[in-house]
Formats: structure tokens, C-alpha cells, sequence
């Protein structure tokens, strides 16, 4: 039978020590200074996620060495702690994982954690408590209306923050589990994906940028790659305006390979709705969000059609890595104005995305940029930009057939991840109100994974 709910504050179920609750450091107590290659990691805000996001975003972490994070005692937080940001874009919420490779973390400045008690409040469940319509509610309401988004006298609000639960703590975790068990299964997507992807660029990088078979060759050495790719590549190297490349090859450009936003939408195409693609919404291959539109109610910057195979790559702060791969888009997917929509010519899909979605490319796009607050290009500089290209296709095509079941696996994944995403937002608000029983909503999520 289900237990009781109770509603109560923070302070009744956190941990009963002096750093339960905790604010991340005056800035000039840690700078850009502090930072280091390895040691403890930082938390920032870049870490915790928007509602619909990760629990916690292990990407990105800077660090600071043992002495300082010593100094920062009072600031420091680990696994099972839930961290919530105090000014700035405040509603996020994460929650450090049980299994992180890390002992401690440092809260940096506009942060603050609560560590609950186990034995009175499951700290997963907490989590998503603040996650769901009712905790962000809760949140928001102690925010100060003026200037910058703040909560007023942080550590004294996260005290009270209102929630309510259920009296047995293993009702509480049943409840969490549920929840994790789709985020632990977007997770591990995640990671496949970044194996995926880092196969491909790793090939990419191998054939068309280190030349790896042709220098193979040269030395007298066997290729690490099939005999009938090896074929694919000559045996020397020669001189040119960007280095050296393989005999034979020359020196192109992106727009000899790609068209540069080809199709856009028109006010006669045959459409009711309109899910438009934010820059804001991408970030590294992953879309975050798309939104729906009657049509005519969308955006005016809703005219970047999609057709398979589109590389689609911000104009604006291009270095930012805002770009995703269309794979079978929906005949209704279409991107803001904001982004260049490269389509490969000749299908080379696999190719073209591994391309220009490199780091250095963005690097060098954001040297380029111009416009103060929101330096940007245009679509043709993207085209404008050199690279080695092989005489023929061939190597391209080769390169197409190892590539393409890799970036399509991810992208299963991703949509995978979607789906999971949008039932673990459907059942959220119904468990965390106790609308929804466990043992129904262990059937509908048993469905899906």
C-alpha cells in the first residue's frame, strides 16, 4: 500500500551537519587564476541542466588543486548532493551521481547544495521534486523580481524550500528509480554516441587530414585499414598552399562539395505545423528542443528547410559548436535563419558533417566573426573555407561506408533519447504529486526500455 505524504522543508530532511547546506564562494575567493588541468573539479553553472536535461552534466569541468579546494572547504559538495543555482538562471537544478569518479567537487560562485539525510528523504527524489512543475514553482517564488534573477537570502530560502513527499523512504526511492532509470538510459546513450561519433572523426581525421594510409605507404608499411581501402589512397605526398597532401589530390573548397542553403521554406509549401530549430537548442550534434507552430504563427526566422544528409552549422558565435546532422528530418523540421544548411553534393553526408564540424573549423569560423554582442558570418565564408580533396570519390565513398552506420546508430540514439526524455517529463509531475502509482508507472516505462 502506498505511504503517507507529508509536506515539509529542506531543513527537516537534510543531514544533520554543519555544511548540509552550503554557497559556492565569493568570486574573489576563486578565479580563472585557481584553475588547473587535473585536480578537484569545479561545479558550475554549465553543469546542471535545464528541466528536460541531464541530471548532471559531467562534461566541461574545470579544477582547482587540493590546497585551494581545502581553502574552499565550506564550499565543497559531493555524490548524492543536490545543487541549485542561486542567481543568474536560476530554476536549474543537478544532482552530483552516486557513482562519480570524484571524492569531493568545489561549488563555484552563485551556487548552493543541500545533502539530505537518507534515512529521511531519498536525495534522488529530492532531485526531481525540484525538477517537477511543483518544486520550480517552489524555486521561482523566493526570486527576487528585480535585476538579475536571484534568490533572495540563499541560504536561508534553500532552508525553507517547501516540499512533499512520501512518509516511507522506499516509496521515495521506488519513485526515483523509476525517473532514473529513463535518465540512466538517456545517459548511456550519450556515452555510445560519443564512442560513435568519436570513431567516425577519429577515421575522418585518420584519411583526410594526417593522410595516414598515404604516409603508410610511403614508409613501406601495411595500412591499418582494408587492402581495398588502401587502394583508395597514392603512395606520396607533395607540396601545397595548405601543407602537404597526397599526390594527385588539390586543394578545394566546403562549396565545391556542398550547396549553401539550397531550400527555403515559402509561403505556398504544403505545411500545418512548423517544428522549428532554435541556435539557442543545439549544442554539439544534440537538438535540446523543438518547438511546434501552427502555421503562420512561427517565427520569421523559420526558413531553413532540411533534407537528409544536411550538415545544419550556426552563423552566429560559430565557434560556439551549435550544429546537428539531419538524418530523415520530418517534412515539418525546419531551422532558424541563424544557421548555414550545407547539403552535400553527390550524398556524401558522412564526409561533409565529419568536416566541418571539426573544432578547428569552428575556431577558425569565430575568427572570422564579426558584429559585437553576436559576432556572426555569412553562409558563403563557410563555403570559402580550403581543404585537400582527392581527385575522385573514391576515397570519399570509402570513407562514407564505414562512417555512415556509425552517425545513423547515433542518431537512433538520439531519437531514442527523445522519446525516453518525453516520458520521463510526462510521468515526472504525476509521481512526484502521487497522481501516478509506482507499480503503473513500472509498467509504462518497462514498455519503452
Amino acid at each position: 500500500m502506498a505511504s503517507e505524504w507529508m509536506e515539509t522543508v529542506l531543513q527537516q530532511i537534510a543531514a544533520k551537519s554543519d555544511h548540509a547546506f552550503a554557497m559556492g564562494p565569493f568570486g574573489s575567493n576563486i578565479k580563472a587564476e585557481n584553475y588547473r588541468e587535473s585536480g578537484v573539479p569545479v561545479i558550475r553553472g554549465t553543469n546542471l541542466g535545464k528541466v528536460s536535461e541531464p541530471p548532471f552534466i559531467s562534461d566541461g569541468f574545470v579544477f582547482v588543486d587540493k590546497e585551494k579546494a581545502d581553502d574552499l572547504g565550506s564550499s565543497n559538495c559531493s555524490a548524492n548532493d543536490i545543487i541549485f543555482v542561486a542567481q543568474g538562471t536560476v530554476g536549474k537544478v543537478g544532482i552530483i551521481p552516486a557513482n562519480t569518479p570524484y571524492r569531493r567537487f568545489v561549488l563555484s560562485q552563485n551556487l548552493m547544495k543541500v545533502t539530505v539525510d537518507p534515512e529521511r528523504a531519498d536525495p534522488r527524489f529530492v532531485f526531481y521534486f525540484y525538477r517537477s512543475s511543483l518544486g520550480q514553482h517552489e524555486i521561482m517564488s523566493r526570486v527576487n523580481p528585480t535585476g538579475v534573477p536571484c534568490i533572495s537570502k540563499p541560504l536561508t530560502s534553500l532552508r525553507q524550500f517547501a516540499i512533499r513527499l512520501p512518509s516511507d523512504v522506499q516509496e521515495q526511492r521506488a519513485i526515483a528509480h523509476i525517473l532514473g532509470a529513463l535518465d540512466d538510459k538517456i545517459e548511456g546513450n550519450r556515452q555510445m554516441n560519443a564512442t560513435l561519433e568519436g570513431m567516425a572523426r577519429a577515421l575522418f581525421k585518420s584519411w583526410f587530414l594526417d593522410f595516414d594510409p598515404v604516409r603508410a605507404k610511403a614508409e613501406g608499411r601495411e595500412a591499418d585499414l582494408p587492402k581495398s581501402s588502401a587502394e583508395l589512397f597514392p603512395d606520396s605526398l607533395e607540396d601545397s598552399e595548405v601543407g602537404e597532401i597526397p599526390t594527385g589530390w588539390h586543394v578545394g573548397r566546403i562549396e565545391d562539395i556542398a550547396e549553401i542553403n539550397a531550400l527555403t521554406l515559402s509561403r505556398t509549401d504544403p505545411l500545418d505545423v512548423i517544428d522549428y530549430v532554435e541556435i539557442s537548442e543545439v549544442m554539439r550534434g544534440d537538438i535540446a528542443n523543438i518547438v511546434r507552430y501552427k502555421r503562420g504563427s512561427e517565427p520569421s526566422r523559420a526558413r531553413r528547410r532540411l533534407r537528409h544528409g544536411d550538415t545544419v552549422l550556426s552563423t552566429v558565435r560559430p565557434d560556439r559548436g551549435a550544429y546537428f546532422l539531419a538524418l530523415n528530418p520530418a517534412e515539418t523540421l525546419v531551422a532558424s535563419t541563424g544557421f548555414a544548411v550545407l547539403t552535400p553534393k553527390s550524398g556524401v553526408w558522412a564526409f561533409l558533417y565529419s568536416l566541418v564540424t571539426r573544432r578547428e573549423v569552428g575556431e577558425h569560423l569565430g575568427r572570422l566573426a564579426d558584429g559585437g554582442a553576436y559576432p556572426a558570418i555569412r553562409g558563403e565564408v563557410i563555403g570559402r573555407i580550403r581543404v585537400p580533396l582527392p581527385q575522385t570519390f573514391e576515397p570519399i565513398l570509402g570513407f562514407e561506408q564505414l562512417a555512415r552506420p556509425l552517425y545513423e546508430k547515433s542518431a537512433q540514439n538520439r531519437t531514442q533519447s527523445q522519446t525516453l526524455g518525453q516520458l520521463r517529463d510526462a510521468l515526472l509531475p504525476r509521481l512526484i504529486s502521487g497522481e501516478l502509482r509506482v507499480p503503473d508507472a513500472e509498467r509504462i516505462v518497462g514498455r519503452q526500455i
